[in-house]
């Protein structure tokens, strides 16, 4: 009887340590394994993602993209700036896997590159009071 109560509590104690990872170390744990795992993603729709992070200090996911032949265009980003933000930002509000990540309160970075020349095309941040209107 008395081993049962001491290991009991302890076997909980354990194993409900294992299930207590923040929701932080959640979003840390799957863009590392999503990048592992898939990037860089093949080409798609002119563009291929090169990488997920999160950055725990600022809630924030980053999403790396290259954008490739006719997308790979400063002009047309430029001219297409407000369009394509637009489009960015209402995936991200139908996007139901990243419920849990929004209710928090979250941030989502997108970063578009060049796949000729590298620099950067586009980058947006969104944030709870944009993804939440």
């Amino acid at each position: 009887m008395l081993k049962r109560n001491i290991l009991l509590p302890a076997l909980c104690t354990c194993l409900c340590a294992c299930h207590h990872a923040t929701l932080e170390d959640r979003a840390e744990k799957y863009t590392k394994d999503y990048t592992e795992r898939f990037c860089p993603t093949p080409v798609q729709d002119m563009q291929r993602t090169d990488s997920l992070t999160f950055d725990c200090t600022t809630r924030t996911f980053n999403y790396y993209f290259t954008l490739v032949d006719k997308a790979d265009n400063a002009d047309i980003i430029k001219t297409k700036q407000k369009e394509i933000t637009d489009a960015l930002l209402k995936q991200l509000k139908e996007n139901t896997s990243a419920k849990v990540y929004k209710d928090e309160g979250f941030n989502f970075h997108y970063i578009f590159r060049s796949a000729s020349k590298g620099n950067i095309l586009l980058e947006n941040t969104f944030t709870r009071r944009q993804y939440k209107e």
